[in-house]
């Protein structure tokens, strides 16, 4: 099988059976100088046009989000150097965002790619968004300046690679994304990436590329350069552990199964390896530098950095850095150090207030008990006495057979007796109530009848 002289080669793909389309997938060899590719390669096959479109939106963006950061800004006042294999103008969604640029392997501008990796990666820095297709770049609205300094990724010359950097600052970007790398450490290369510093330009490099017997990839080597690798889906890096990388990314970013176009046709492709990470990582430097056009490149960087979803350890992180880069954090978080305030060096001291004294309720409560016991005692204690007074009042005895008792000693013979003695005095006591019950009131119309008075003593029989 043929390496179609590009950083590609054909595998079949994995997308949803609703979008009835298959993208064609890409498997990035990363191989750079010395590294030989596992495959042969011949310059005059170049990537053929990708026709199957993807609909769905691929993973990289649902977990990015860009799409909260375009609420704030697009790109649309970025210039982005793309140093890679060059980018295609007749890409569809790069229509209108691809400049001339400036090819080293010839004379002549670079608005063009065989290999396709230089416009895979431009897409996901700048593709415009596309109704019914849910790809779109990081700033859809940015532009790309492309750079041509190699046609496979095996073959990266130091001198070229430095002579890139240098073309790209001078055309005016203000980010830089370089996914190839070089394990020389040039002097020359070392020179451009400080000639980018001191012109306020942000170089972001590939520090996942794996190098023959584990060697330094550069320029993410350098300090001033921000350093990416690539995760999977679950957040893992792409690079085995067994295997890790000499340079501790600063940020990393989706770089398996990533889905992009190609150098022409309308369709999609999908590819995994090194390097592309940067992408994501640019394209976010892009929105940021349109979006706050008065922050420095450092400043730009420290941003990125302190936006990021950070993992949960020590940072940076030995395989992930500071985290996964946010494009929405990176454009809204507003940083004190930017207003003018102090950064804090240190984290603020957790607020101790003093301890609560304990209070014991007990005694409290015991002597509310005993109160309350001691009310209940009198009051039943008073019951009692009352009980006991009245029973000996009774003699002891019920209440009902008190009272029967009391009647038969007012029946009694002696009572009777007593009461037929004094029946004159009985008579004139009724005499003397009016409200006797044999006093009858007068019909109307007659004449009042004296009332018999037995005061004098007569017998009313002989009246």
């Amino acid at each position: 099988m043929s390496d179609r002289s590009s950083l590609f080669k054909s595998r079949g793909a994995r997308v949803p059976r609703r979008s009835r389309l298959v993208a064609t997938t890409l498997l990035v060899l990363v191989g750079l100088v010395a590294v030989p590719s596992p495959v042969s390669a011949q310059s005059s096959q170049c990537v053929p046009p990708a026709n199957d479109i993807v609909r769905d939106v691929p993973w990289s963006q649902r977990r990015l989000a860009p799409q909260l950061a375009w609420q704030l800004d697009t790109g649309s006042s970025a210039l982005v150097g793309v140093v890679d294999t060059g980018v295609s103008a007749a890409a569809p969604t790069l229509a209108g965002r691809v400049r001339p640029g400036a090819d080293l392997l010839s004379s002549g501008s670079a608005n063009n790619d065989c290999a396709g990796r230089g416009t895979f990666m431009a897409a996901l820095i700048a593709a415009k968004q596309t109704t019914g297709v849910g790809f779109a770049g990081i700033a859809p609205n940015a532009e790309i300046l492309p750079i041509r300094v190699a046609e496979k990724a095996n073959e990266v010359d130091p001198a070229k690679l430095a002579s890139g950097i240098r073309l790209a600052v001078d055309g005016g970007a203000k980010v830089v994304a370089v996914s190839l790398a070089t394990p020389v450490p040039t002097a020359e290369l070392r020179s451009a990436v400080e000639y980018a510093a001191a012109r306020d330009v942000l170089i972001i490099a590939a520090a996942d590329i794996d190098m023959q017997n584990g060697q330094t990839p550069y320029p993410a080597a350098f300090s001033s350069v921000l350093a990416v690798s690539g995760i999977d889906e679950t957040g893992a890096p792409i690079r085995k552990s067994d295997t890790p990388s000499p340079v501790t990314p600063s940020l990393v970013a989706p770089g398996s199964n990533v889905l992009s176009v190609g150098p022409s046709g309308s369709g999609h492709l999908t590819a995994s390896g090194g390097g592309i990470g940067v992408a994501f990582v640019a394209g976010t430097a892009a929105l940021v530098r349109s979006y706050r056009p008065t922050l420095t490149a450092a400043e730009v960087r420290h941003r990125l950095l302190t936006t990021a979803d950070h993992p949960g350890s020590t940072l940076p992180d030995r395989a992930l850095g500071f985290g996964v880069v946010d494009p929405y954090a990176a454009l809204s978080t507003l940083l004190p150090e930017e207003s003018g305030d102090k950064p804090l060096a240190e984290p603020v001291p957790p607020l101790r207030l003093p301890p609560v004294p304990v209070i014991d309720h007990r005694p409290v409560q015991i002597a509310l008990t005993l109160a309350f016991l001691m009310i209940g005692a009198l009051v039943v204690g008073g019951l009692a006495a009352a009980v006991i007074r009245r029973g000996r009042n009774r003699g002891w005895r019920s209440a009902w057979t008190a009272e029967a008792s009391q009647a038969q000693t007012t029946n009694s013979p002696e009572q009777k007796q007593e009461a037929v003695a004094k029946p004159d005095e009985q008579d004139a006591r009724i005499g003397q109530s009016d409200l006797s019950p044999h006093a009858v009131a007068p019909a109307p119309g007659a004449a009042a009848q004296e009332r018999p008075s037995y005061a004098t003593g007569a017998n009313p029989r002989d009246a």
